[in-house]
């Protein structure tokens, strides 16, 4: 009886813990391009998605439409499911300029340069 008592405690104790903790989550991190200034920010969170961290994976470029019409371009190596309403098509023009920033990991500095800009495009080429 006392063992049938110490089970029963122990599937009640898993069956709140598992309900407590509910599904797991994770927070989807992305740098945001920075369009004026074609450069990303540092990494930061995008949204917290469900399911386990994934791994990593190729570059990705996401896009989320704004109500006014602008939209947000964040950059990421993280594997899907991709924060809810955005878009991981690629299509959005701004996705090669910003997926080539990532590729040279150009991070926009506080003075106004970044970590590794493009040459300007007058450059005489020798």
């Amino acid at each position: 009886m006392v063992r049938w008592l110490a089970v029963a405690a122990l599937l009640l104790d898993l069956t709140l813990l598992a309900v407590a903790c509910g599904d797991p989550t994770h927070i989807y991190q992305g740098r945001a391009w920075i369009e004026g200034r074609q450069c990303l920010g540092t990494t930061s969170s995008v949204d917290v998605v469900e399911g386990d961290p994934p791994a990593q994976c190729g570059p990705t470029c996401l896009t989320q439409p704004h109500t006014d019409g602008g939209r947000a371009v964040y950059v990421s190596t993280m594997c899907a499911p991709y924060p809810f309403m955005f878009d991981a098509a690629g299509g959005d023009p701004q996705c090669a300029p910003a997926l080539a920033a990532l590729a040279r990991d150009d991070t926009c500095n506080v003075d106004g340069t970044s970590s590794n800009p493009l040459p300007p495009a007058d450059a005489a080429v020798e």
